[in-house]
């Protein structure tokens, strides 16, 4: 059995623990996981090397506790609740704002594992594969109520739907942020949740 971590030290200020969280989530995010060091994390953090490993052990333990923040973060951000118009131009755009607002808060740590997802797809999908579950859910479920009401088309799969949807919200994300798409944020939601909505009116 190994031996146990050893404890932060009573020097130490009670919010160490949580400056070297966003030092590694911002050094993750500007330098990928690859090129990020322990040691700019740690100075980052304003704190040494030896601080960070007492209270992570290493830095994949460091990168561990930033995926699974990121992504309870992200999950606290999607949650969507059922106080829908009925209208699904209205409904869908709530949703498109609110998944490109949760992606907007972590996108630094996204764009990191997506580079990152050949080498590590275990943490590449807990942070953007798993926690999209509930946002893709929560969206077919809305999409199969409007078939009921005889809103959109009876053949709709409305879990693809809802993955298609949301990869086209992050690509924009993506290009956005690039430079490499002439729309703004407002407009790249408006086009989007125009074109699904006029693919699935019954």
């Amino acid at each position: 059995m190994s031996a146990a971590p050893p404890k932060p030290s009573a020097s130490e200020t009670p919010g160490t623990h949580r400056r070297l969280l966003e030092a590694a989530r911002a050094e993750f995010s500007e330098k990928g996981i690859e090129s990020a060091t322990t040691r700019g994390i740690a100075e980052r953090a304003g704190c040494n090397e030896v601080t960070l490993f007492r209270h992570f052990e290493s830095k994949q333990k460091l990168l561990a506790a930033v995926v699974q923040e990121t992504s309870e973060e992200f999950r606290a951000f999607c949650a969507c609740g059922g106080n829908f118009s009925g209208d699904p131009v209205e409904d869908l755009g709530r949703f498109a704002k609110v998944y490109t607002d949760s992606l907007e808060r972590c996108e630094g740590m996204a764009r990191a594992l997506i580079g990152e997802g050949r080498r590590r797809p275990t943490l590449c999908k807990e942070l953007i594969g798993d926690v999209l579950e509930p946002l893709h859910l929560s969206l077919a479920a809305y999409l199969g109520e409007r078939k009921e009401a005889g809103l959109v088309r009876a053949d709709l799969d409305g879990m693809a739907f809802a993955e298609i949807f949301t990869s086209a919200l992050m690509g924009g994300l993506l290009r956005r942020t690039s430079g490499l798409s002439e729309l703004d944020r407002e407009g790249w939601l408006r086009e989007t949740v125009a074109i699904f909505v006029d693919g699935i009116r019954k």
